[in-house]
């Protein structure tokens, strides 16, 4: 039986590193496939068609970036880890999705250059997705606030992510980072068990709870190099 468990839940993690892997492609495409329909429509402006090439190729090569750095993790092999600026990092993430316009986004990190020794890829992986939960959370609730805290403790860097959404559905709250569990209709549960994972890999832990107004909260600590 113990088997069967284990079986089951190696399964299904190779599943969230599939799903992330294809997420990050399919991204790659739809920016490589609008941008060269716009080099096409701006053949005879030089300046411009290299602009559209030039957001092909960094697509392409951060999508590679990802699915290099996922793919390690799902082999065992030792995190790359590099200092990075926490608030380049979060912009990143908050970048690479589309907000919609009502959403307002809240950043307070202490110090201001509060570095980490991480693997920045994946660690921008797990901002990206607690982003896109809080907006697809925001579908049932408009006019939303996503709030990102981080601050450096004696052995601990402390992250928060939190929203004033719907919060998270009492059926799903103890197995939330189990991969495949959602309760959304178009979620694939694989997202948090991801994030999750690469959490985890750095030595750290994340859970989620209530936040201060109602919505979903993720706690997470990394320790300090």
């Amino acid at each position: 039986m113990a088997k069967e468990g284990h079986e089951t839940a190696r399964l299904a993690a190779a599943g969230a590193v599939g799903a992330s892997v294809a997420h990050e492609l399919r991204n790659a495409l739809a920016v490589a496939e609008s941008s060269l329909y716009l080099a096409q429509r701006d053949l005879d402006d030089r300046p411009r068609l290299l602009r559209h090439l030039d957001r092909v190729t960094c697509e392409i090569r951060k999508a590679h970036e990802v699915i290099g750095s996922v793919l390690g993790l799902a082999r065992g092999e030792p995190l790359r880890r590099e200092p990075a600026h926490l608030s380049r990092l979060i912009e990143s993430a908050r970048h690479a999705l589309v907000l919609p316009t009502a959403v307002r986004f809240e950043v307070a990190v202490a110090p201001a250059d509060l570095t980490l020794l991480c693997d920045p890829v994946l660690l921008e992986r797990v901002f990206s997705n607690l982003y896109l939960n809080a907006i697809e959370a925001f579908e049932e609730a408009p006019g939303g606030v996503i709030v990102t805290r981080a601050w450096r403790g004696e052995e601990r860097t402390h992250l928060e992510v939190e929203d004033n959404g719907p919060g998270v559905h009492p059926c799903v709250v103890d197995h939330l980072f189990e991969p495949l569990v959602t309760a959304k209709v178009k979620g694939t549960g694989l997202g948090l068990a991801l994030s999750r994972v690469i959490i985890e890999a750095h030595g750290g832990e994340i859970t989620a709870t209530t936040g201060r107004c109602g919505g979903a909260a993720f706690r997470m600590w990394l320790p300090n190099a």
